[in-house]
C-alpha cells in the first residue's frame, strides 16, 4: 500500500484476488473518508463497483483519491497495470 500522509489525498494499490490487500485497501480507504475535514461525505459506491468489475480484468491498480482545494468533488484517479500481449507465435511470414 502507498500512502503519502496527506489527509488531502490517498493513493493505494487495489488487488482483486488478494483478500488480505483487499480487506487493507478497504480499511485505509475508510479512514481517508472519515479523516476529512467538516464531515466531508461522497458516495464512492461507484468507485468501488467499478473496481470491482475492472479488477476480473485487470487484477492490480493503483488509485489516487484526491480532495480538491476550495470543491466539493473527490478527484478519484486509477493507474491500470496492464499485462504485455505475448508476441505471435507461428510461421514466419514470406519475405
Amino acid at each position: 500500500m502507498i500512502d503519502d500522509g496527506d489527509d488531502r489525498e490517498l493513493v493505494i494499490r487495489y488487488v482483486h484476488d488478494d483478500e488480505k490487500l483487499r480487506r487493507e485497501f478497504d480499511n485505509r480507504l475508510a479512514r481517508y473518508l472519515r479523516a476529512q475535514p467538516g464531515h466531508a461525505r461522497w458516495d464512492i459506491t461507484p468507485l468501488v463497483v467499478a473496481l470491482d468489475q475492472l479488477g476480473q480484468q485487470i487484477p492490480s491498480m493503483l488509485v489516487r483519491l484526491r480532495r480538491l482545494p476550495g470543491k466539493k468533488e473527490l478527484e478519484a484517479c486509477i493507474r491500470l497495470e496492464l499485462a504485455p500481449i505475448p508476441p505471435e507465435r507461428g510461421p514466419a511470414p514470406d519475405s
